[in-house]
């Protein structure tokens, strides 16, 4: 389902996907948090919360390489940078740089 944002003309401008809120929305970040956060021995506040601690740092770029690696039944990325970035309350190119350097340090690739 598209929707607009206000003041929009569809056809004009970038049309805005609404993510469901069932286990593959919000709720699937939710839990990805809390499962990030327990293996990292932190919790999920600290996760989204300013501070840079090293910890920290890698556990929300963890958060962010999973959601980014999320796939839809085509295999594509079920959630865009946006998207993440407006549940992590951070810039998208903040967590494109955090899904980087979290593919830099685990040697792990995802799409």
């Amino acid at each position: 389902m598209l929707t607009y944002q206000v003041g929009q003309i569809p056809g004009f401008g970038t049309p805005m996907r609404t993510v469901p809120e069932g286990p593959h929305g919000k709720a699937y970040f939710t839990q990805t948090l809390a499962a990030v956060a327990s293996s990292h021995g932190v919790s999920p506040a600290d996760i989204l919360g300013p501070f840079r601690f090293k910890a920290l740092v890698h556990a929300r770029q963890e958060v962010a390489w999973r959601m980014r690696n999320a796939k839809d039944a085509l295999g594509k990325p079920r959630f865009s940078l946006p998207q993440i970035a407006a549940w992590m309350d951070r810039d998208h190119t903040t967590i494109l740089h955090a899904v980087r350097a979290h593919e830099a340090r685990t040697g792990r690739v995802g799409a």
